[in-house]
């Protein structure tokens, strides 16, 4: 039979893990050459001594994760089912198996068979594969393969040599006068390896039969002990997956020799061979959903995942986890408990958590991209047979209310989000701030505008105009004014038209570059991200408007970016980390930061927040009513943000910002990103109102802080060039005149209300100012206001209207 062996993969995993999965497998034979030094040895007392691991063997250790105040416990990450058993807690039938497996002549050795070892010897020179390792040989190789610190330190004690087995062989003889034999096998019962990441029989009795090593019947006892020479038999049995043939071959040969070494009859014996495996497992632990509180369960998941990610706890993912779940870490997480569970408790009260409709909230830090809640009105479980029915009518698999563990808050290559809506027009506004366009750029706001984007295939036929003989992007306004607007009243009144405007531009390509600087992911395959592998974003027109998803981890790091003077921090859940020792690993808990704008883009863009939310500061120009202002007028602490609302109302969003708390609320569809019908707006108002109420929640014992008012290059330009005025003109002549001042002058699409004739020009967008060689648009009356015996008012005024839009 050939001998079990593992690759190379597992070989790094263990360096960090422990035990691997294949090495507990295999027994190197010896070459004849080497017997007769090894038999002179057995005589000779003065061996090498005795590394601590073999007298005090390191176990792995149970990880301890507690909230920010170092004192809640949130959960603990340790092996599956791993503790150390006595012999007393081990039935006598386990114990008979595995000496009937691995070594009958356990008691009459010296750690070394020798006559075993001739046996192998000459068996291997003959072209067969036999291994020689007594139990006490195979004591020693487990655990100094449990306790390496090095990788050098993993092959030394597992690597298939001569060398490796002469000195397992004589620490076994040294073993053998240091300890007792009870003393070894119950060393040896309590690492040895038994598949499906199993240490010692404790884990294994419950991962394969899910009873105590004491409770274990003859044929189960048999099956464990066919194991720690081929462990990977068993994988994919607990998935019922795999073939078992093997296994239970291996199972009926030990039932056999148990007879024949009299440890039960050979009528036992064929008893037991009749049973099938009988395998039931032990329901997979997971740490998170044993979370201490239920609603903590997207956090945990979210910190193990970003455990998971650090190089600095391994080289791949699986020895990650396998450090947290073995070193014995205490980890002091950035979770707010009592935040958090305000907020959960909140958002269940405004929307039920057996709505199909998720509502949450993500709370961070500023300046370091602590997470300090994330709480949604969902209950973290594997368990979903009772959940409401699926909306997207996929009947194939469960809903994701009320019990899911999908991350709804943070996303992944699975989870894109939900569509951003007018949230995205923060990162338009950075890019245009950054292109030296000012606050006091004034911008055109119709409730319809004929953008120069293309329409696509299946676009919405109110949102589909023509222009120029092809199909273009014709988005509303929501908004009721149709004057000409600033950035500032652009921003806080929402003008869908107005920045559509202002992204032709900066251009689609910057705004998207802003984005991913401030923290957006893109998970979703289509959208601006199938744009950029086509090589066309400057094309994708709907960006500013936010039709692409994202979540609120993601935007709540966003606008916390600007929130902190544009430093970009990754979002971090963890504020200590330290080992079993008793060392802090700093670089663990430090923060990972970048200075994605400056500062004085960064506090112009939260100028322009400032008019959402009704607070005219100094340096802040708004006009009319921002689009959450009126449910902000009891927040007495400076503030900025935005809401959003997605096409169709697929998603409501609301983010709130102060210098040291960023959070991001919504809500959406859990089991889809549209709605077969429209939302209540009531949700609308949910969205804004529990906000800003778990905002107040956030900063309720923060020191108040404010943000400086905006540089006056921001507010009025710099080395901007005046735009030539526009006034009842031939629009060709307007066009070379706007053009002739050093800008990149072209026709607007469609036409718009004024007094001038219909066809002539009329003003421009944007009007009075701009860095030169930008992109201007000549404006063309519909001659709506048109009468024969014109006033001579001249005006670079936009067009009226009403309509309905985004917010």
């Amino acid at each position: 039979m050939k001998r079990d062996r593992s690759p190379l993969g597992d070989a790094v995993a263990l360096l960090v893990c422990g035990v691997l999965a294949g090495i507990l497998a295999a027994a190197a034979a010896f070459p004849l050459a080497g017997l007769f030094g090894m038999a002179a040895e057995n005589g000779i007392q003065s061996f090498e001594s005795l590394p601590t691991e073999l007298t005090k063997p390191t176990l792995p250790q149970t990880s301890y994760v507690y909230a920010s105040d170092g004192e809640t416990l949130i959960t603990s990450f340790y092996e599956e089912n791993r503790r150390e058993v006595t012999l007393d807690e081990v039935s006598p039938l386990m114990i008979d198996a595995l000496l009937a497996a691995e070594d009958s002549k356990f008691y009459e050795h010296n750690g070394v068979d020798w006559a075993g070892i001739i046996r192998a010897a000459v068996a291997n020179q003959g072209g067969d594969s036999q291994g020689a390792s007594t139990l006490t040989m195979q004591y020693v190789r487990n655990t100094l393969i449990y306790s390496a610190s090095t990788i050098d330190e993993v092959i030394a004690a597992s690597e298939d040599t001569y060398e490796r087995k002469l000195r397992e062989a004589r620490y076994a003889m040294a073993i053998e006068d240091s300890m007792s034999k009870e003393e070894i096998l119950e060393g040896y019962l309590n690492v040895i390896y038994l598949g499906n990441q199993a240490y010692g029989v404790h884990a294994g009795s419950y991962s394969y039969f899910n009873k105590p090593p004491s409770e274990l019947e003859l044929w189960e006892a048999a099956t464990l002990a066919s194991l720690p020479k081929f462990p990977s038999y068993a994988d994919g049995l607990l998935d019922g997956e795999g073939d078992d043939t093997q296994i239970v071959e291996r199972r009926n040969w030990i039932l056999d020799r148990m007879a024949s070494l009299g440890y039960i009859t050979q009528d036992q014996a064929d008893t037991a061979k009749e049973q099938p495996l009988g395998l039931n497992p032990r329901p997979v632990r997971s740490e998170c959903v044993d979370v201490a509180t239920a609603n903590w369960g997207f956090f945990c998941d979210y910190f193990k995942a970003w455990w998971g990610d650090q190089e600095l706890f391994g080289e791949t993912e699986r020895d990650r986890i396998s450090l947290l779940k073995r070193g014995g870490f205490k980890i002091v997480t950035s979770l707010d408990a009592d935040l958090q569970n305000q907020a959960t408790e909140r958002l269940s009260d405004e929307v039920d958590v057996d709505s199909p409709e998720a509502l949450g909230s993500v709370t961070i830090t500023p300046g370091t991209g602590h997470i300090r809640a994330m709480a949604v009105n969902r209950i973290y479980s594997l368990d979903q047979t009772d959940n409401g029915p699926r909306t997207d009518g996929d009947d194939s698999k469960p809903s994701n209310y009320p019990n899911t563990t999908i991350p709804l808050l943070s996303g992944n290559s699975e989870v894109s989000g939900y569509p951003a809506g007018s949230t995205f027009k923060m990162f338009t506004l950075l890019a245009a701030l950054e292109e030296g366009w000012p606050l006091k750029t004034t911008i055109p706001n119709p409730s319809k505008y004929v953008s120069q984007y293309p329409a696509g295939n299946d676009a919405d036929p109110d949102v589909t105009c023509s222009r120029g003989g092809r199909n273009v992007w014709c988005p509303n306004n929501s908004i009721s004014s149709s004057a000409p607007l600033n950035l500032w009243s652009l921003f806080g009144r929402s003008s869908n038209t107005g920045f559509v405007q202002l992204q032709e531009m900066v251009g689609t390509s910057k705004a998207y570059d802003a984005a991913k600087r401030a923290g957006i992911s893109f998970y979703s395959p289509g959208g601006v991200v199938a744009a950029e592998e086509n090589g066309n974003v400057d094309d994708y027109g709907s960006f500013t408007l936010g039709m692409d998803p994202t979540t609120p981890l993601d935007m709540a790091e966003a606008y916390a970016t600007v929130a902190a003077g544009g430093l970009h921090c990754n979002p971090l859940p963890v504020m200590q980390v330290i080992d079993a020792t008793g060392e802090e690993w700093t670089e663990a808990s430090a923060p990972q930061c970048d200075q994605a704008f400056s500062e004085e883009v960064a506090y112009a863009a939260v100028s322009a927040g400032r008019c959402v939310v009704g607070q005219n500061a100094e340096g802040t120009q708004c006009s009319g009513n921002g689009t959450a202002a009126a449910y902000t007028g009891g927040f007495d602490r400076p503030l900025f943000g935005k809401t959003g609302t997605a096409e169709s109302d697929r998603s409501y969003w609301f983010i709130g910002s102060t210098p040291n708390a960023t959070t991001a609320t919504f809500v959406g569809d859990t089991d889809a990103t549209f709605r077969s019908e429209v939302a209540s707006e009531s949700l609308k108002v949910s969205v804004k109102e529990v906000g800003v109420w778990i905002l107040k929640k956030a900063v309720k014992d923060l020191e108040e802080e404010g943000w400086p008012k905006p540089t006056g290059d921001m507010v009025n330009g710099k080395n901007l060039t005046s735009i030539p005025s526009i006034g009842c003109m031939d629009a060709d002549e307007a066009r070379s005149r706007v053009a002739g001042a050093g800008f990149d002058a072209s026709i607007a699409g469609g036409q718009f209300a004024s007094d001038c004739k219909e066809g002539e020009a009329f003003g421009t967008s944007p009007s009075g100012s701009a860095p030169g060689g930008a992109p201007v648009y000549i404006l063309i009356s519909d001659g709506s206001g048109y009468e024969e015996e014109p006033t001579g008012d001249e005006t670079t005024g936009g067009p009226g209207g009403g309509g309905r839009g985004d917010d």
